[in-house]
């Protein structure tokens, strides 16, 4: 029974962590974050609505994603290869296509990175420290709000974990099967996101650590290392290279680096370290007990690993500093070293052997810290769930309305919310996009097809001049209080 109840205790962590993700599981896909979740979305969708094919992966929006010269009338989003969306796409085939089993998929990712990150834990610190790190990681607001989004970051940080994992096994005990899934499971890492390319450098800690330098160079394992570098990033270039294939339908990313020059000036230290780690994820009160746990001497099993993981991500966000500033969703792979080094922190506070607190105090200090942080986590988070104002209804009034297979023209910004809630293909216009609400575009977008425009600004409908020209010039389908539908078809 002794060797049974750290098992038992993580089953109820990660039914306690179920729980936590399921809330407001099926509401309309019009939460934080909506745009890139609705393009993530519309794959899946359209995976079901034309048939399956992975290497060419289609949104809903027919408009240019880089500029008016690259065209883009298939629709096709050549940005991480579509396993997330497949494997969605399979579930929609046995349940039906609705948001909650996507993001049930989510869940499946978030919940089996933290059984991972709880094996790294047990093998490299204790159980202890296991366990906390699985409660946190579980219990953090800003991960349980991405632990359920439809997005590929969960994903992507599983894979990690699985990748990090087989390294060890594979260094410590020389596991043929852990080699192969590292091999396996780092190469599924590489082409999801960028995050994983400098997860790099904790694995040439654990290779170096195992072996030395000298045994690096040994032909066993320089011929390992070989195959493992050559067949991990194999997918990774191939994948490059048939996107280059596709230019239109490549999503604009030189700006992630360093738009605006905002590497190293005083808001970029701001927003990431201040806004997102102290704030948005670790509730201001988990910061001691990170630091805590950075600082504490790691034992000899574990040695620099936690640490160099730690220094993967402060490069992750340096090089794509742009990115991370702009997008909180660019810290999930923070997730996991939240919970490593809270843990380590709450475990120095109570285990009874430091002689710095007495045993009371410690446990005092690390549950104060503790609920006061997710806490004033969840503060930071609620809103995250929040459906944008009548995106949701315009969208369902449009899918009732129109036929299966008219165009639509939408009217509130590029964000591609509106249309994909619509259930058409089109081209998403208004503010910040390629097709703003003026005539000039309006007609523009008729040119190319569109059959009806869809908005939820509907005071711009009323009380601007667009709006009065749109109304004197096209038949309205209906107007709500939080939606107008146009019909574009035939002038008046």
């Amino acid at each position: 029974m002794k060797n049974k109840w750290p098992w038992l205790a993580l089953s109820l962590i990660l039914a306690f962590g179920l729980w936590l993700r399921l809330y407001k599981i099926d509401i309309p896909l019009a939460d934080h974050h909506s745009w890139r979740q609705a393009d993530t979305a519309a794959v899946s969708r359209n995976f079901i609505k034309e048939g399956f094919n992975f290497f060419y992966p289609k949104i809903d929006n027919m408009t240019y994603l880089q500029s008016p010269q690259l065209l883009n009338p298939e629709r096709l989003f050549m940005a991480e290869p579509p396993i997330y969306n497949s494997l969605v796409a399979a579930v929609y085939k046995i349940t039906s296509v609705k948001e909650a089993w996507a993001r049930a998929v989510t869940i499946f990712f978030s919940l089996g990175s933290v059984l991972i990150l709880y094996l790294i834990l047990d093998h490299l610190t204790n159980r202890t420290t296991a366990l906390w790190g699985a409660l946190i990681g579980v219990g953090l607001p800003y991960g349980i709000f991405y632990g359920r989004v439809i997005l590929p970051e969960p994903l992507m940080v599983f894979v990690s974990l699985v990748w990090l994992w087989f390294v060890i096994l594979w260094i410590q005990r020389e596991n043929h099967l852990a080699y192969w899934g590292a091999i396996m499971s780092g190469a599924i890492a590489l082409t999801q996101k960028s995050f994983p390319i400098f997860l790099g450098l904790p694995v040439a800690y654990l290779i170096l650590r195992g072996w030395g330098l000298r045994g690096v160079f040994q032909k066993k394992h320089f011929l390992q290392l070989v195959v493992m570098l050559i067949l991990t990033f194999l997918p990774f270039v191939a994948w490059r290279w048939w996107v280059g294939q596709h230019p239109a339908g490549v999503p604009p990313f030189d700006w992630l680096f360093n738009q605006g020059m905002i590497r190293f000036r005083p808001a970029f230290f701001r927003w990431i370290f201040a806004e997102r780690i102290a704030k948005l994820i670790l509730g201001y009160w988990g910061l001691p007990l990170f630091v805590l746990g950075v600082a504490v001497r790691p034992n000899k099993k574990e040695g620099w690993f936690f640490h160099w993981w730690l220094v993967s991500f402060l490069i992750y966000v340096t090089v794509l500093a742009a990115g991370n500033v702009t997008h909180d969703y660019y810290q999930i792979p923070f997730i996991p070293l939240a919970a490593i080094f809270v843990a380590r922190g709450v475990e120095v506070l109570t285990n009874g052997r430091n002689r710095i607190f007495a045993k009371p105090v410690g446990w005092l200090i690390a549950l104060v810290c503790l609920g006061f942080g997710f806490g004033f986590g969840w503060f930071q988070v609620r809103d995250f769930y929040n459906i944008q104002s009548g995106v949701d209804v315009a969208g369902i009034r449009a899918d009732e309305l129109l036929p299966k297979d008219a165009l639509v023209l939408t009217g509130d910004t590029n964000d591609s919310t509106l249309l994909y809630n619509c259930n058409r293909w089109g081209l998403t216009g208004g503010y910040a996009s390629y097709f703003p609400n003026t005539s000039e575009h309006i007609e523009k977008a008729r040119l190319l097809g569109v059959d009806y425009y869809v908005t939820t600004k509907v005071h711009e409908i009323v009380e601007a001049d667009f709006g009065q020209w749109l109304l004197a010039n096209y038949e309205l389908v209906e107007q709500g209080n939080q939606h107008v539908i146009v019909d574009l078809r035939k002038e008046k």
